[in-house]
């Protein structure tokens, strides 16, 4: 019989089923083959709609003016759905809303969103729009009901078709799982094995991996090594003006060859070398041209390192195989050329061991989240060649179930498992690919651990160069520290042992089930090594809220009001001398001998499957593999949380971080200066270091960044930016303005932005240092802004960032109000973006512990430390505007000490030279008018 479906679409006046309305809904019935009836109607709410909503919608006030209410349709849409599958793109949503009316329909939900995630892993995103373009269905009118349900039964359509093509073993797996937890998609999966010939016996799921590709072999250095000749470096970069069909719009930019020249020597002669180099300049192919025709030459590695992914994408994904292009045909004596090889090396946690895979796939007792991961995991196997996550784009709730099998543990490069020895194992091949690599692309995460554990998490390399280095002591400081809430203690615990469904889970449920397959000699221990754990975990279980109920009320007695920050406190000497401290420490004794016994547990378990000769084969592994990732993660807990309960070392900061959000406790420490490491574990154990990104110098000096990473006395090369920001910046500085302290300064600033983001039409984006200020900014100008038909967008009220960013292309009648993410990274090419205001200058959070106590260290830590710091962060605020030679547009600073206060001029000397003019704030909008409208 032919399975008939309904899909379901409502257009509401918000996001809140118990606050906002329904307006308008679109269903359509159909079977496989045709289309057999819509419903559709507007539904007439009790409140206004907003301007976003109108926006965003097409429905305005007229279109609802006669429209029934809610309870006048809900028995025709009840009848007109029945007991159909409900077919919805975050179906969730919509029959939310229609519960909260009491309108609850009786078939299962098959959400569009779920099945795209099983079968389109590549996707960036998963919104309707994206999958309909991606799967080539026609989508002309959007975010209307009935056009968006009717979009959702093609894209449905071509999903099943492509679930329908899926293995069937993995299709059956994957039922048998939805039927256990109660997934919905259970019914949908049932229908495709229907139609399916029968399950056949198949192979293991590893043997369907993708081949690894041809990586080359490992590479040998050559010795002496060979200096890249400048000559060949400048080639390359000219190269793209010889192949205009390849290289379309290419420009020759001195500062780029300046950039490479000085890159190619330090390669050459070894040595420390920081170079800025301006927004333009081309920075990228000016180290990895030299470094590259240097790898080339010697069978040499070059490690390249970046902080953002954005970065590490462009590497990879665009510059590195434009280089490859530019190096076909040869050297320059017309011999063959040895090819090029780069290859990505990410943190172990990003890539999928198929031993913790197969262990979970053996739980009795999966969740919901669970079973949704493994389904997508299972289904996209088949495919991936590096098992790295960012190919599934996880959702946040199946990010944090990834650690579950994910190769963290350090054991699992020297652990020869069953999936290593077939050639399957996801983390040693990554490892071969960056063996054989010339270039090597890290982040400064990975760069980092690798100094933290003394070497071997790279492969050896003696050529470095850190891209973004402005980012690298933050980096550090977070590498180089700990961070635990107490969620994550729970979590730990939870993964030894919990009852789920009545049966015991965990680590203790995996010992139990594993008596039945290894011999006596490991059996035999088990059963009582299980009962341990239970004890000890149940012991911790009982201890943990002891410990932070108590550092709740030590941080409410003791810490100053953080505002609208969350609430921090150093945990310093004087504050370990309180009476009510010694309670805290008795509690984290009593937490601190529960995790002790569960590490020793742990550890002894571990040595006695290692030892044993009649064990359970693939199962024994699975359960080895287990219990040296929670031995790994117990050991980190314990010695962190002692680091920062336990003991009071003067060379480590240690406090309490209470979050405002989910009300949570977190404990976190870090190295006071991370400088001493960096100098001895990685500067100096380097031939060559290139440090090098847009904006590291403060008033033209580079002291400020060496001094705070170790570098002692580097070479130095200062590019500006080959765009003319004379020609294409006005920086505006307000004359009238009062200060941020000031109680006036909020409503001058929210008339500011109001009145010259009027003046630009939109195409804006504002600057916050804090979230309280966005958020007050923001309730201030969306309606006098909207009223003139500019959207109002607020990072953590409308979306995220990228879904901002994309709002504002998409059309430039949009402000955007951003804070500490959009500071940096933020790439909007042309008019879309041609308005910056900066509403303060981005000084450190007053209370964050870190900066309090490596300011104690200076002695003006204002001007040595808070100063440079902030003015960094400024330059690259700055930054966000012109990204490309045709670029134009206003910086506004809407701070008046950068007029008032004598440090005003380090921020305005650190810019490049602009038209600047210091006005009036009524003067202002017509200035922002004119400059945009010159031709």
């Amino acid at each position: 019989m032919t399975p008939t479906y309904v899909a379901l679409d409502l257009e509401t006046t918000g996001l809140s089923p118990e606050s906002c309305e329904i307006i308008e809904i679109g269903a359509v019935k159909f079977t496989l083959d045709a289309e057999v009836e819509d419903f559709h109607t507007f539904v007439r709410p009790r409140g206004q709609l907003s301007y976003q909503i109108q926006r965003l919608t097409g429905i305005g006030p007229q279109d609802l003016q006669g429209a029934p209410i809610f309870a006048e349709v809900a028995s025709r849409l009840q009848d007109f759905l029945g007991d159909l599958p409900v077919v919805g793109h975050n179906v969730a949503f919509d029959l939310g809303f229609l519960a909260a009316q009491g309108v609850e329909p009786a078939g299962p939900p098959f959400d569009t969103y779920d099945l795209a995630g099983l079968l389109l892993t590549g996707l960036s995103d998963y919104t309707l729009r994206s999958l309909a373009d991606h799967l080539g269905v026609d989508f002309p009118l959007r975010h209307r009901a009935l056009a968006d349900a009717q979009a959702t039964r093609e894209v449905f359509l071509r999903l099943r078709s492509r679930l329908a093509e899926q293995p069937i073993r993995s299709l059956d797996e994957i039922h048998r799982m939805a039927a256990a937890c109660g997934w919905p998609l259970q019914r949908l999966f049932a229908e495709i094995l229907e139609e399916a010939p029968a399950l056949a016996a198949g192979a293991p799921s590893w043997e369907g991996l993708a081949p690894p590709p041809d990586i080359g072999p490992p590479l040998a250095a050559r010795t002496p090594p060979l200096p890249v000749e400048m000559a060949e470096v400048e080639a390359i970069l000219e190269r793209p003006g010889q192949r205009p069909e390849l290289f379309p719009g290419f420009e020759r930019r001195p500062e780029q060859l300046a950039m490479a020249r000085t890159v190619a020597e330090t390669l050459n002669e070894g040595g420390h070398l920081v170079v800025e180099a301006g927004t333009g300049t081309g920075k990228s192919l000016a180290y990895l041209a030299p470094a590259a025709g240097y790898a080339l030459r010697n069978s040499a590695r070059v490690v390249i390192s970046t902080d953002t992914i954005n970065l590490q994408e462009q590497l990879v994904s665009k510059d590195l195989p434009i280089l490859q292009r530019l190096l076909e045909g040869g050297d320059e004596e017309g011999a063959p050329r040895e090819s090029l090889r780069f290859a990505q090396l990410k943190g172990r946690r990003n890539y999928l061991c198929l031993l913790r895979l197969a262990a979970l796939r053996r739980s009795p007792t999966l969740s919901l989240m669970e079973a949704k991961l493994l389904a997508r995991i299972l289904l996209w196997l088949p495919r991936t060649e590096t098992g790295d996550r960012a190919e599934l784009n996880l959702s946040p709730p199946q990010e944090a179930l990834w650690g579950r099998v994910n190769a963290e543990s350090e054991t699992c490069l020297t652990l020869s498992c069953f999936y290593v020895r077939q050639g399957a194992c996801f983390l040693h091949r990554a490892r071969r690919r960056a063996e054989a690599s010339h270039l090597l692309v890290v982040n400064h995460a990975l760069l980092l651990s690798d100094v933290a554990v003394g070497g071997h998490v790279l492969p050896e390399y003696q050529h470095l160069v850190i891209d973004e280095a402005h980012n690298l002591e933050e980096e550090a400081t977070q590498q180089f520290g700990f961070e635990a809430s107490d969620l994550a203690i729970a979590d730990f615990l939870g993964r030894i042992h919990q009852r789920t469904r009545g049966r015991p889970a965990g680590l203790v449920g995996s010992l139990r089930e594993g008596l039945r397959g290894f011999g006596s000699a490991a059996g035999s221990a088990l059963p009582d090594t299980a009962a341990a754990l239970a004890a000890a975990a149940e012991s911790g279980r009982r201890s943990l809220p002891i410990l932070f109920d108590l550092l709740a009320s030590f941080l409410r007695e003791h810490a100053l009001d953080g505002g609208e920050y969350n609430q921090r406190l150093l945990l310093n000497r004087a504050m370990r001398v309180q009476p009510d401290w010694s309670e805290i420490e008795m509690a984290w004794e009593n937490l601190d001998m529960a995790l002790h016994d569960i590490t020793a547990l742990l550890g002894r378990t571990a040595e006695g499957l290692a030892d044993t000769e009649d064990g359970g084969g693939l199962a024994q592994e699975e359960l080895m593999a287990a219990v040296s990732a929670l031995l790994q993660e117990g050991q980190r807990l314990r010695e962190g949380v002692a680091s920062v309960l336990g003991r009071d070392d003067p060379a480590t900061i240690a406090w309490l971080t209470y979050d405002r959000q989910n009300g949570g406790i977190t404990l976190s420490a870090a190295p006071l200066e991370v400088a001493d490491a960096l100098q001895s574990g990685l500067f100096c154990r380097r031939q060559t270091v290139i440090l090098t990104g847009a904006t590291l110098s403060v008033q033209g000096q580079i002291d400020y960044l060496c001094e705070r990473l170790g570098l002692e006395e580097p070479r130095q090369l200062l590019l500006g930016s080959p765009f003319d920001y004379v020609r294409s910046t006005l920086l505006l500085l307000p004359q009238s303005m009062p200060e941020p302290n000031d109680l006036s300064y909020l409503s001058e600033l929210e008339q500011a932005v109001i009145e010259l983001c009027r003046a630009s039409g939109g195409r804006a984006l504002v600057l916050f240092t804090s979230h309280g200020a966005l958020r007050a900014t923001y309730a201030g100008v969306k309606g006098p802004l909207e009223r003139e038909e500019i959207l109002v967008l607020g990072q953590g009220i409308d979306g995220s960032p990228k879904s901002l960013l994309n709002a504002l292309r998409e059309d430039q009648r949009t402000v955007v109000l951003g804070t500490t993410s959009f500071w940096e990274g933020v790439d909007v090419v042309g008019e879309a973006l041609s308005l910056l205001l900066i509403a303060r200058l981005p000084f450190a959070v007053p209370t964050d512990p870190v900066a309090l106590a490596r300011s104690a260290l200076y002695d003006d830590p204002f001007r040595q430390y808070a100063l440079p710091q902030a003015v960094l962060r400024f330059k690259q605020g700055f930054g966000r505007l012109i990204r490309r030679k045709t670029d134009r547009g206003v910086v506004v600073v809407l701070d008046r000490r950068i007029r008032s206060k004598p440090y005003g001029s380090v921020f305005l000397q650190s810019l490049p030279p602009c038209t600047t003019r210091e006005a009036p704030l009524r003067e202002m909008p017509g200035a922002v008018r004119d400059w945009l409208s010159a031709p």
